[in-house]
């Protein structure tokens, strides 16, 4: 009976492994809402975000099949300028028994993104092309 619990411990550490975090962050000056537009397979969501607010997405539950994110982030008058891009891909973490963490921010300058234990990278600017689709 012990054998069976430790065993049912440890597979559900093991389910555990491999969910996604994906989490978006206003770093912008001069009292600027952030607008966030982000779908996946269940839907699609719209918050908007004062200076220093950041938005943690939930994890999807084990088991369950899902390909990502795909977001805009919008700022400035009439939130004119925006980019589109994708925010998180769940093949960033699959088949690695790894979280893929992943934090967004939108600065004045663009959009950065970080993942724990890595330095902030600038990925895109405001009003920039459109990042290619990755399959």
């Amino acid at each position: 009976m012990n054998n069976l619990l430790i065993v049912l411990v440890l597979l559900g550490l093991c389910i555990g492994l491999g969910e996604s975090t994906l989490t978006l962050r206003n770093q912008l000056e001069h009292n600027k809402l952030l607008k966030i537009i982000c779908s996946n397979d269940v839907g699609s969501w719209m918050l908007k975000l004062k200076i220093g607010e950041g938005y943690t997405f939930p994890r999807q539950p084990p088991g369950y099949i899902w390909r990502g994110y795909m977001c805009s982030m919008e700022q400035g008058p009439n939130f004119k300028h925006s980019q589109y891009f994708e925010a998180l891909n769940a093949r960033w973490s699959r088949g690695k028994g790894l979280d893929a963490t992943c934090t967004w921010f939108a600065r004045e300058d663009g959009i950065y993104f970080s993942t724990v234990g890595s330095p902030l990278l600038k990925r895109y600017e405001w009003n920039g092309p459109l990042p290619p689709l990755k399959n």
